[in-house]
């Protein structure tokens, strides 16, 4: 494999670990913002006991099920935004680092304010649900258009971005129980463990903006992403001085017209490269076996920018190129995402915790003081999200091996196998009096969950963007698609396991 697909498939497994961390770090400190309104009216105490008191217990007793809603919901209501003619217009870049900007915004808000000191509680919470919803808008638009960008490129790529996502939660999950294993659970040792997060966090979007503006000099993704061609100026040029002496529309393809050749005859050759590439466009591959996307016989110049006598065409191709004739084509994988994702939602984490073995004298709301420290918080349900985490990760990983791929007619079955042997032992677990009372059942189940929610996530998304029907305008415009399918299908099953946690358990 050569050094520049090596470098593009490594930034895509890096840009998969950004995209979510942001949204991570908020999930995975929750003490920090259980107190957040004691951390942002103090700057500093020995003994927790004189920090001052709650005067909305609900809310804050209840954070971590208001920060899910409160970034959830801007995530879902994004999608439909996202997908509109303007949005898919914007170049792809610019969304990319517009929502990277956006999250390092929110992770700094946080800790700045606690920083700071003296805010009301009123305040620190305006603050929170604030950072909440702007995490959640932006970490929607950059994985939208993280999914435009790798999903124009081969399917590969695409997978890379994919397996980076399920490393993102394992490390979440790892530096968690690492933090609270080695931090205590002092003011200063749950402040410093938010802080880390957040930091990492925020040096993650750094490297995405980075990462993204790096892209524009690689042949490779010029050649696959439109938004990354450009003209030949100055010090961007990639012709050499040899070819700075020929014709400026030179073509580089063989279905380019004669120079020589008459209006007519530069017809006769493009109608005849567009039926010769509908024709092998199902069969044809790329040199990693990569199914290539139709591109209408386009050509293009040593800057790789389209040339211009094919600009009226490029024009009327991107016309018909449209979110419902993208959503025809790959709707069943969609289907399959949307199914898979609300499975995964709808039984993790709440309804998975509520079959571990619970003290009987546990109490509930905000977590309280122990002589001058909070309480420490338990290990156990952490190993049982790493345990998710760690399957979603290996999950994804097997993605990355197309020999183990099963056949796309069979995607749908594994999904509906995999939500019955999931629910079932869960609900046995649940269930009054126990039938399985052990902390083994969430584990074993939770493992078996994140790996085949990997596995299927990976496996749609490479067979969905990967469609032979899909031209290349199309393949950018379903990334979106999928996002929007993997979003709907986290969001109803939130709401679902939500309803269930309330009425039921």
């Amino acid at each position: 494999m050569p050094l520049e697909e090596i470098l593009l498939y490594a930034a895509g497994a890096v840009f998969g670990l950004c995209c979510l961390f942001v949204y991570n770090s908020f999930l995975s400190s929750p003490s920090y913002m259980e107190h957040y309104f004691q951390f942002a009216a103090v700057k500093y105490t020995d003994d927790v006991r004189t920090l001052p008191q709650a005067m909305n217990k609900p809310f804050w007793s209840k954070i971590s099920t208001w920060m899910t809603v409160l970034m959830i919901l801007p995530m879902f209501l994004l999608q439909f935004v996202v997908l509109t003619p303007w949005v898919l217009r914007q170049k792809v870049q610019y969304r990319i680092i517009t929502s990277a900007v956006f999250s390092l915004v929110a992770a700094l808000l946080l800790p700045v304010c606690a920083a700071v000191g003296g805010v009301s509680e009123r305040s620190s919470m305006a603050v929170l649900i604030i950072s909440c919803i702007v995490t959640g808008g932006a970490t929607t638009v950059l994985e939208s258009a993280l999914f435009a960008l790798f999903g124009s490129l081969p399917t590969k790529y695409i997978t890379a971005l994919v397996m980076g996502g399920g490393f993102s939660g394992s490390v979440s999950s790892v530096l968690r129980i690492i933090i609270t294993v080695a931090l205590p659970s002092t003011f200063s040792g749950v402040k410093t463990g938010a802080v880390i997060f957040f930091s990492i966090g925020i040096a993650l979007m750094v490297m995405v903006i980075a990462i993204t503006v790096l892209l524009r000099f690689s042949p490779l993704v010029r050649t696959y992403c439109k938004d990354y061609r450009r003209s030949c100026h100055g010090a961007f040029c990639v012709q050499g001085e040899g070819e700075k002496s020929q014709p400026p529309q030179e073509c580089v393809c063989a279905t380019a017209p004669r120079l020589d050749s008459t209006p007519t005859q530069e017809r006769m050759a493009e109608n005849g490269a567009e039926k010769m590439g509908i024709a092998m466009g199902a069969a044809q591959n790329l040199d990693d076996g990569e199914p290539q996307a139709y591109t209408t016989g386009k050509c293009e110049n040593a800057a790789g920018s389209p040339l211009s006598w094919q600009d009226n065409d490029a024009s009327v191709v991107e016309a018909e190129a449209s979110v419902f004739a993208v959503v025809r084509k790959i709707w069943l994988m969609l289907v399959c995402l949307a199914a898979s994702m609300f499975t995964t939602l709808v039984l993790f984490p709440g309804i998975g915790l509520s079959a571990m073995y619970k003290e009987s004298n546990a109490t509930g709301g905000l977590t309280p003081a122990k002589d001058t420290a909070w309480s420490k918080e338990a290990i156990m349900p952490m190993v049982v999200i790493l345990m998710f985490n760690v399957g979603d990760t290996i999950g994804r990983l097997i993605v990355n091996f197309k020999k183990l791929w099963c056949p796309q007619r069979f995607v749908p079955v594994l999904v509906v196998v995999r939500a019955i042997v999931c629910v079932i032992p869960l609900a046995l677990g649940i269930c009054t009096p126990r039938v399985i009372n052990s902390n083994a059942n969430p584990i074993v189940v939770f493992l078996l969950l994140g790996s085949t929610n990997g596995y299927l996530l990976g496996l749609a998304i490479a067979y969905g963007s990967g469609d032979p029907r899909l031209t290349t305008k199309e393949r950018e415009i379903a990334g979106p698609c999928i996002c929007f399918a993997i979003l709907g299908g986290i969001t109803f099953g939130s709401v679902v396991s939500l309803l269930i946690l309330t009425l039921a358990l």
